[in-house]
């Protein structure tokens, strides 16, 4: 009796015009998002590999130890799921929005969006009457009337009405999987396809629960127009209200200051410890011209030797000021013990700069606490809607969200302290070579080491996102129960 009712649930649904709007709808839309972001995808390597192969032909014919610092370019290839996930960019900047504002003020059109708008929409579409149409039409009573049971009649309900909801989404993304297996600048490995496979069935899990959603709305409704009025009202909190209130909720808990009040602050420490350094700088000066008279206008003239910087002293101090009073100082013992004395006054003052760099520091890293505070904040609020569990799920697998963005800083750190050994010892190496190497000489650099961006584990990926998936679950079993509830307390007359 259960598979009749399986059956008899899914061939109404398939032989029902919404089934043929979804599946239309389904695949259109799907391929159509592929190919439109698997042809922005390409010209993105074109000019990911265009910046690279240039970045290598000035490391191998002009690099000097001056370029090679002033460069630091970007070398994180783009996403590999960006056929389907445009994710985070991080260049959503003032230019870029006058040249192209439409990114910004509206969603990304892409796979998340297929999920979380339409294919939400639909499963809900697909299930408002699921119980109070039956209902309205009679036949429930039939039902209820034979000797099955209502909990095989409401799993019966569930499981045909979802296999009827899935085949427009599995077909579509069956039809996606096709175009990128055959396009040759999409190269997906082995741990790629994994991804998209665990992806899909992260997609089912949020289409079902929405499915169950309606289920549950229908088990509680006596009349259908009831049901998608209050379909529509829980889907519009949790897709549209819940994930952009949360933010709000998170700044008003946990308030972080305007980027312009602390770059004013900033500002404000490092003029005043600039002031009082010059002012302990020049109180010294003073008093070393009433001490040492002459001797000290003689150090005056070697631009006090090179010691303190263009901040405190003003001066500028050249080689020969330096070594002029270096063998000043070693044939006078007097000369020596002013030009040590006047360092330790120089330090001081030195240190009373450094006091106000300590003071930009801590105030970047109080800011740094609090933006990262509020940032977990928003994101905990926000698991109370699927949509965000989801995205979560979506973007860290797929390594088109925020964690994939630290996990390439993480990989870049690495390869840099690698470079910085290797130039250092390249440095050393052309020194001895050549005693009149500086740093506008060739560095030959034909056996540096390349940088190859690899992509995060699937474990760890797993591992990061399995609690927002189980919420996902959670979600589905929580409206289960409360569909059977209703369904078990309902009137079928």
């Amino acid at each position: 009796m259960l598979k009749t009712i399986i059956k008899r649930e899914f061939l109404n649904n398939i032989f029902n015009l919404r089934f043929m709007v979804g599946l239309v709808l389904c695949v259109i839309i799907t391929v159509a998002c592929i190919i439109i972001l698997a042809h922005d995808y390409r010209q993105k390597m074109e000019d990911f590999y265009l910046r690279v192969n240039l970045q290598d032909e000035i490391l191998s014919n002009y690099a000097t130890r001056g370029r090679i610092i002033a460069m630091y370019p970007d070398q994180k290839p783009p996403e590999r799921f960006r056929p389907l996930i445009i994710g985070i960019s991080g260049n959503e900047n003032v230019e870029s929005f006058y040249d192209n504002p439409l990114p910004i003020l509206f969603p990304p059109f892409d796979f998340l969006f297929i999920v979380t708008i339409i294919m939400s929409l639909l499963a809900i579409l697909f299930s408002y009457d699921a119980i109070t149409g039956e209902r309205q039409r009679g036949t429930l009573r039939l039902v209820t009337s034979n000797s099955i049971s209502r909990t095989k009649i409401l799993f019966g309900k569930w499981a045909g009405g979802t296999a009827s909801l899935l085949i427009p989404f599995i077909l579509s993304l069956l039809v996606g999987a096709l175009y990128i297996s055959l396009n040759t600048s999409i190269q997906w490995d082995g741990s790629a396809w994994a991804e998209f496979v665990l992806l899909t069935a992260a997609s089912i899990t949020f289409i079902t629960l929405f499915y169950l959603l309606g289920l549950m709305i229908s088990a509680f409704s006596r009349y259908s127009s009831t049901s998608i009025l209050n379909c529509l009202f829980l889907w519009v909190l949790l897709i549209l209200v819940v994930p952009n209130l949360c933010p709000y909720i998170s700044a008003q808990h946990c308030p972080v200051p305007s980027i312009k009040e602390i770059q004013r602050k900033e500002s404000e420490f490092s003029r005043q410890g600039k002031v009082n350094a010059m002012e302990s700088m020049q109180e010294s000066v003073k008093r070393f011209r009433s001490r040492y008279g002459e001797l000290f206008s003689e150090f005056e003239s070697m631009e006090f030797g090179g010691i303190g910087s263009l901040y405190i002293l003003r001066r500028n101090a050249y080689p020969k000021h330096r070594e002029a009073a270096h063998q000043r100082a070693a044939a006078d013992p007097e000369f020596k013990a002013m030009m040590d004395a006047f360092r330790k006054e120089y330090e001081k003052a030195d240190n009373v700069f450094m006091h106000s760099v300590e003071e930009i520091k801590k105030l970047r890293k109080e800011l740094k606490t609090k933006a990262t505070a509020q940032t977990k904040l928003a994101k905990n609020l926000a698991c109370i809607s699927p949509l965000a569990n989801f995205v979560y799920v979506a973007r860290d697998l797929t390594g088109t969200g925020l964690r994939s963005v630290e996990h390439y800083v993480q990989v870049q750190r690495e390869y840099d302290t690698q470079f910085e050994k290797y130039l250092y010892k390249q440095v050393q190496k052309a020194e001895k070579s050549d005693p009149t190497f500086t740093w506008k000489s060739f560095l030959d650099l034909s056996d540096r080491p390349r940088f190859v961006f690899k992509e995060e584990s699937l474990r760890g990926k797993l591992n990061a996102i399995l609690p927002y998936w189980g919420i996902l679950v959670l979600f589905n079993v929580v409206f289960f129960a409360a569909s059977f509830a209703g369904f078990m307390r309902y009137d079928v007359r």
